[in-house]
């Protein structure tokens, strides 16, 4: 064995075997979360790792073989850096596998509000009209609006559990993101008051304006959508359409807003708020960016996974930093920067005249 030479194409093919079941993780990781796997670890404390006995003594389950179909869970969890592993030996020559929360995994333990990615998660998965990628392909993507007859958005705010889901979603999403951007944004200090169009229950504008109190925030969405939102201190809701008018601010915020549209709409929502900004104002638009070419980093794997959803359920996709770029331009904006990121989410500033 240790004299074995590996062929020039032994990665690749390690590689082609992993993606036929690359379809597994997704399940893994739905039921982690089903089962409070990461809470279950996060609760024994800092750096502590759990056997799977440890953990199965915590679930609702009596079954002789629960444990070892657990540790066949959480070792794909932590070949993908969810978990960290450790292997001890036993008193009777066999060994146990130990497993603790990595730095990745921490994500899906909520925080003092009960909130992270497994809400995020929940919004993103388990949804039979992102394996139809075929019908998208031969026949177009939006297949919500082609099975259903409705848009996403009409047919989630149909249902109070499927509204609850992308409420939850969102919220688990904005609440990371922004906790970390207004640590390494700078934008917002200056500013008298800030627009978030499309801002849903308002928690992005509810942390800017906690970090910065002499901001007056103005959360927009749909009359149907603030109407349920909840109070934050120095937060206005306000309801409306955002594709006929936007209220008017020092700067306003789209964030994760284009990629739901395509071209024509991004247009004209960038050109309502380019008319709702004061001479020298800013558009800061907080979305992922693909690359041109086909990068291999978890960044890069993340955006494309996104453009396939937004491609498929919506009529939007993601985009590279020239397609946003050329958007900004049509709309009539002077200036296009791109500023930092925040786990793989860009933050671009699109100001209105120089």
């Amino acid at each position: 064995m240790e004299n074995y030479k590996h062929g020039e194409d032994e990665e690749a093919g390690a590689l082609a075997l992993a993606a036929c079941v690359s379809h597994i993780f997704p399940m893994a990781l739905d039921a982690a979360i089903q089962l409070n796997l990461f809470e279950i670890i996060a609760r024994a404390g800092v750096g502590a790792q759990l056997s799977p006995s440890d953990i199965v003594s915590q679930l609702p389950t009596s079954h002789d073989g629960a444990a070892a179909v657990l540790d066949s869970l959480l070792r794909l969890l932590a070949t993908h850096s969810l978990l960290t592993c450790s292997v001890s030996r036993l008193e009777n020559g066999g060994t146990e596998r130990r497993y603790g929360l990595a730095p990745a995994g921490k994500f899906f333990v909520g925080d003092e509000n009960g909130v992270s990615f497994a809400q995020l998660r929940a919004l993103t998965g388990g949804n039979e009209r992102q394996f139809s990628l075929k019908d998208a392909v031969l026949g177009g993507g939006n297949l919500t609006e082609r099975i259903y007859g409705k848009s996403n958005y009409e047919l989630i705010l149909s249902n109070s559990e499927s509204t609850k889901v992308m409420y939850d979603g969102m919220k688990a999403h904005s609440t990371v993101l922004m906790k970390k951007t207004v640590q390494v944004y700078d934008g917002f200090s200056s500013l008298g008051s800030i627009v978030d169009v499309g801002g849903g229950m308002g928690t992005a504008l509810g942390i800017i304006v906690a970090k910065y109190p002499h901001i007056k925030g103005i959360n927009f969405d749909l009359p149907q959508v603030v109407q349920n939102a909840p109070s934050y201190n120095g937060v206005e809701h306000i309801g409306g359409d955002m594709f006929v008018e936007v209220p008017k601010g020092d700067a306003i915020l789209l964030k994760y807003i284009l990629h739901n549209w395509n071209d024509e709409k991004c247009i004209k929502l960038l050109k309502n708020c380019y008319e709702s900004l004061p001479s020298k104002g800013k558009l800061i638009v907080m979305d992922y960016i693909l690359s041109n070419s086909s990068k291999t980093d978890v960044h890069a794997k993340y955006a494309s996974g996104m453009d396939i959803i937004m491609v498929m359920n919506l009529e939007g996709k993601e985009r590279t930093k020239d397609e946003f770029e050329i958007l900004a331009t049509k709309a009539g904006f002077a200036e296009f920067k791109v500023v930092c990121y925040v786990y793989g989410m860009w933050i671009m500033e699109l100001i209105k005249s120089i």
